[in-house]
């Protein structure tokens, strides 16, 4: 006998259950379950009744987080795990509860389902609520916002009541099980739905007179607590509040930075912002702060990585200085951009020239002090980088002489970084070593974890330079142990790429192809610019390396109609290859490739569209271009992405300008290259262009006798 939500029994059936308990000798189970919280004076009789017996009480909990898995899966296939992981901390594992944000999330998307409460949820959460004494409902209001947990001493102060009216509603909405008690003197949130229910029913006047209230509390007692003060003070409705609200929004920031929570501090200085502006009379009028705090809130998106975001900051700021005509404040925004972050990718474009334009003016001014002049220098240098390299050699080059004469360590560790990343593709290791091996030193005397990952990164470059792939292997673990451990999720999605790189050079594509989708989560946590960058590059040079490029071309038309020139060489050999001549030469793009960390697969990818539109003029440049390059493979110098060793395009080449003993040599070379990194399926193709290149030779030989 099965007997379902029993607190609503009435006393027909509690008698029922009595007299089946009082049964024996006869093959009867009965099973009753009840709410706990929801149990009346009559269900509490007859538990008393059957205490004797005595039964087997089983206290169920929530569904594990495998079981929320399944719920969820089952109405919407593909989901995040961090998804999963949410909904199943905001249910506390409620079946009901986790179904109903499994629809919402299908119906509504992962913003939605994770930021509000089911409507079937919020109706039977406000019936239970409904049944709470008004003590229970206040104080519960104050818990919601002191945050998923309060203490309940600064409860009790906080309250609009006396002591024990708020400790009768604490044991109302305990024994409702609503909240519940995490630890010795706190109260808390049976989950977030319970929570998010009680705080949106709350009015925008009480809302902010609590906080208020709260806000007081915390500085009489907790004046050490800075987050929940700013947070407390931002909210508290008072224009008086406001000075304190930024002020303690930017100490919290300042302490979170320094544990490494950048997206912590990122949040702190956003809520800052938003109450200084909102404070404003008008915050055009006077600038200086406004800009001060847009710039701080650059510096910690770079540093966590939510280079996006900074983008869009660095916009705002410009403008506003622009507007006040104050250069001095453009330079101070564009100097905020220079800490270690995800390097540039094609998907972004080229640098916009209205920027460009703006930055080049305080690069050029000498009356700058040298810290923001060196600083302004080094963003111009990562500008032009990839149309340029002569002038962001030259801003580099300026760049570094002022850091050496300020002697500010981060300042030099930036120009360091600068420079070495900026070599010449061909001079990867006396160049780079020296520079690197200065950056680390000052890294580890100064405590620059940052700039310790970055030196792992520039190392395992110069060892894909080398033909050293144990090399860039052990560099990109060394670099995802310091990101890991200071919670560079930037730098862990760098290092994914990398072993994707691995992966797909050694033909284990399928593999390659999952470590390139991996590493677009750290990135879109953090919400770096264009996150899909690892997914979209690593298939578009997977499916090129194996000749699938059917699989590819409706993305890559997209992103080159996106971007444009940037990606407008893998458009043009896309179409070539599909035997569409006539439309990859209609598409146009820069004569001179971009020098990034895809030159050289660019250099690949060019080399084969003039092989295929048999473009003598292009493949004479072309190969003054591939011949310092014939010992690397391409790509692979940038530590991201890869081709093919540049040998074997350098031979193709040679082959159609009719130089079949050069050729030969470039063949070889890349079977070198290839076997050097374990490369088996390049090796091979390297061996079969030789042996078609032999057998043609052989043929016009006979020809001619």
């Amino acid at each position: 006998m099965l007997l379902e939500d029993l607190h609503r029994a009435d006393a027909e059936t509690l008698a029922l259950l009595e007299a089946a308990g009082a049964v024996a000798g006869v093959p009867l189970l009965t099973v009753a379950c009840y709410r706990p919280s929801e149990v009346g004076d009559r269900l509490a009789k007859t538990l008393a009744q059957l205490a004797p017996r005595p039964p087997h009480r089983i206290a169920l909990g929530g569904l594990p987080s495998d079981a929320v898995a399944t719920v969820v899966t089952g109405m919407r296939t593909t989901v995040a795990p961090a998804t999963l992981d949410a909904i199943a901390a905001r249910t506390g594992g409620n079946p009901f509860y986790v179904w109903e944000s499994a629809r919402l999330l299908d119906g509504e998307g992962e913003l939605v389902a994770l930021s509000e409460v089911p409507q079937g949820v919020r109706d039977v959460l406000r019936r239970r609520l409904a049944l709470l004494p008004d003590a229970a409902l206040a104080t519960m209001r104050l818990v919601s916002v002191m945050g998923t947990e309060a203490d309940a001493a600064l409860l009790v102060e906080a309250a609009d009541a006396d002591e024990e009216t708020v400790l009768a509603g604490l044991d109302a909405a305990l024994a409702a099980d609503l909240l519940t008690e995490p630890g010795p003197g706190r109260v808390g949130f049976v989950h977030a739905l319970v929570r998010d229910t009680v705080s949106t029913d709350l009015t925008g006047v009480r809302r902010a007179r609590l906080h208020d209230r709260v806000a007081a509390v915390l500085r009489r007692h907790r004046p050490d607590d800075l987050a929940a003060l700013a947070h407390h003070f931002a909210r508290s409705g008072r224009a008086a509040n406001a000075p304190l609200a930024v002020d303690y929004a930017l100490r919290a920031a300042e302490l979170a930075e320094q544990r490494y929570a950048h997206d912590a501090a990122v949040g702190l200085l956003a809520q800052a912002i938003d109450v200084h502006t909102a404070a404003a009379a008008d915050p055009h009028a006077a600038p200086d702060a406004t800009v001060s705090l847009l710039v701080r809130l650059l510096g910690a998106q770079i540093r966590a990585g939510a280079t996006d975001a900074a983008r869009h900051t660095r916009q705002r700021a410009v403008e506003l200085a622009v507007r006040a005509r104050r250069d001095d404040l453009v330079a101070a925004v564009y100097g905020a951009w220079t800490e270690p972050s995800p390097w540039r990718s094609r998907l972004e474009g080229l640098f916009d020239r209205t920027a460009l334009a703006r930055l080049e003016r305080p690069a050029g001014d000498r009356s700058l002090d040298e810290e923001t002049r060196a600083r302004v220098l080094q963003v111009l240098a990562d500008a032009v980088a990839g149309e340029d390299t002569t002038r962001a050699r030259a801003a580099a080059d300026a760049q570094l002489a002022l850091a050496r004469t300020s002697g500010e360590p981060k300042l030099l560790a930036a120009a360091l970084m600068t420079s070495a990343r900026l070599l010449p593709h061909e001079h990867h290791h006396e160049d780079r070593d020296p520079l690197v091996a200065r950056l680390r030193l000052l890294a580890s005397e100064h405590d620059l974890p940052a700039y310790r990952w970055v030196c792992e990164h520039l190392d395992a470059m110069t060892a894909a330079g080398r033909n050293d792939p144990a090399g860039v292997d052990r560099h990109t673990s060394e670099g995802l142990h310091l990101a890991d451990r200071y919670e560079m999720l930037w730098a862990r999605g760098i290092n994914a790429t990398t072993q994707a790189m691995l992966a797909a050079i050694a033909g284990r594509f399928t593999e390659a192809e999952e470590r390139y989708a991996q590493a677009d989560e750290p990135f879109r946590r953090v919400g770096a610019h264009h996150a899909n960058g690892p997914r979209t590059w690593g298939l578009c040079t997977i499916r090129f390396t194996r000749g699938r490029t059917a699989d590819i071309e409706r993305s890559v038309r997209e992103v080159h109609e996106a971007v444009g020139a940037p990606v407008s060489v893998a458009h043009a050999l896309l179409l070539a290859r599909q035997g569409r001549l006539d439309e990859a030469r209609g598409i146009s793009f820069p004569t001179a490739p971009v020098t990034d960390h895809l030159y050289g697969i660019e250099l690949d990818y060019r080399s084969e569209l003039a092989l295929l539109c048999s473009d003598l003029d292009t493949a004479g440049l072309l190969v003054r271009h591939l011949l310092p390059l014939r010992n690397q493979f391409g790509g692979a110098a940038g530590a991201a992405y890869a081709s093919r060793p540049l040998a074997h395009p350098l031979g193709d080449l040679y082959r159609l300008l009719g130089e079949e003993t050069a050729a030969a040599e470039a063949y070889a070379r890349a079977e070198r290259v290839a076997l050097a990194w374990h490369s088996p399926h390049h090796a091979a193709a390297a061996r079969r262009a030789a042996a078609e290149l032999t057998t043609s030779l052989g043929r016009h030989r006979s020809f001619a006798l």
